[in-house]
Formats: structure tokens, C-alpha cells, sequence
């Protein structure tokens, strides 16, 4: 379900660095979201210019850092810009495992997730029993709506005022077996599948 915007009218070509109200005007959605949009695409061209496609922050250096574990692997907590987006694995959701970080004012947990326990990918396909494969980190954002989210219902009002965009993650395996000459370095367009 999308949500209900009156227009979308973000234009990058027009160069735009932000949107200023008036005085005595009336105020759009279509403003705001353009202004959000505005600073979304800025933020994400900086992270890119400066940090590259695919870097992990300096703060928590084994972000998304896959370890053996059993017959998986476990994915490092941390934070991690790809292709200017912000994913952050905040730790296995364990309430008796909340720590604080005292860099962001926030709590986290201690222990990093499995491939199984990851939060967007539930449940994840099976991992491949043998051969040689391709592991990587799938990054986007999506809308949430009060349909996917409840909370977003304002109880005074009864119906929902607005909608969330969420960067979410996924470590991902690919399914068939990477070829010998494949690695982390390779382009996409030279790896199968």
C-alpha cells in the first residue's frame, strides 16, 4: 500500500537546496516532502562522494563483518554506507542485552545476529551446503504506511497523518556457485546470475 501525497514533485535538475515558506500560505504536503527529498538526495551524493559506494564507519569498524558461527555465520553490529545509504545492524533484539552508546545518546544490543536472526530477511532462505558462493549486502529503502505499522494511527485523531521511509538490509547469498574467478572486487556485470 502506498500512501496518499498529494504530488511528487522533486526535481533533481532544478537544483534545488531547499524549500522556504511564506508567510500567511498555505502549507503542502507536496513542500515538505519535497524539502525531505531535498535533503535526502544531498545527504545520500555526500555520503557517496566522500565515503565512496561501500565503506564502514570508522565508529564501529566490524559493521557487518561475517564471522563463522556453527553452520552459518553471524553479521557485525555496526553501521555501514552503501551506495549512500545508511544501514545500521543494531545487534540481536534481546532485551537483557542492551547496552548503551554513549556516541549516539542511544541503546543497542551487545551480541551480533545470525544469518537466521537477521531482521528484514525472516525467514531467509537456507544457506548452500557446499561449494563455493557469493555473500552480500542488499541495501534499500521502503514506505511504511499505517497498514505495515499500526503505531502510525494518531489515537487522538484515529487515522494516520503521515507515512516512514526505513532503509532496511539483508545479507544474501547467491544461489548458484561462484565461478573461481569471482570475488569481492569483481563488477556486477561479471558475476552470474
Amino acid at each position: 500500500m502506498t500512501a496518499d501525497f498529494s504530488r511528487i514533485r522533486m526535481n533533481p535538475l532544478a537544483a534545488f537546496a531547499g524549500v522556504e515558506l511564506q508567510q500567511g500560505r498555505v502549507l503542502l504536503d507536496a513542500d515538505f516532502n519535497e524539502q525531505v527529498a531535498v535533503v535526502d538526495r544531498r545527504l545520500r551524493a555526500l555520503a557517496s562522494d566522500v565515503l565512496g559506494r561501500a565503506t564502514v564507519s570508522q565508529t564501529t569498524t566490524d559493521a557487518f563483518h561475517l564471522t563463522p558461527s556453527g553452520a552459518g555465520f553471524t553479521i557485525g553490529r555496526g553501521r555501514m554506507y552503501v551506495d549512500g545509504l545508511l544501514a545500521e545492524n543494531f545487534g540481536r533484539e534481546d532485551p537483557a542485552q542492551r547496552i548503551f552508546d554513549p556516541l549516539l545518546s542511544e541503546t543497542v544490543y551487545s551480541q551480533d545476529p545470525t544469518y537466521s536472526e537477521q531482521p528484514w530477511l525472516q525467514p531467509p532462505p537456507a544457506l548452500p551446503t557446499g561449494g563455493r558462493h557469493l555473500v552480500y549486502l542488499d541495501v534499500w529503502e521502503r514506505e511504511l504506511t499505517a497498514v505495515e505499522m499500526p503505531a502510525l494511527v494518531e489515537p487522538a485523531l484515529g487515522v494516520d497523518a503521515s507515512t516512514r521511509r526505513q532503509t532496511v538490509w539483508q545479507v544474501r547469498v547467491l544461489g548458484d556457485e561462484a565461478p573461481a574467478t569471482v570475488d569481492c572486487s569483481s563488477p556486477d556485470a561479471a558475476i552470474p546470475s
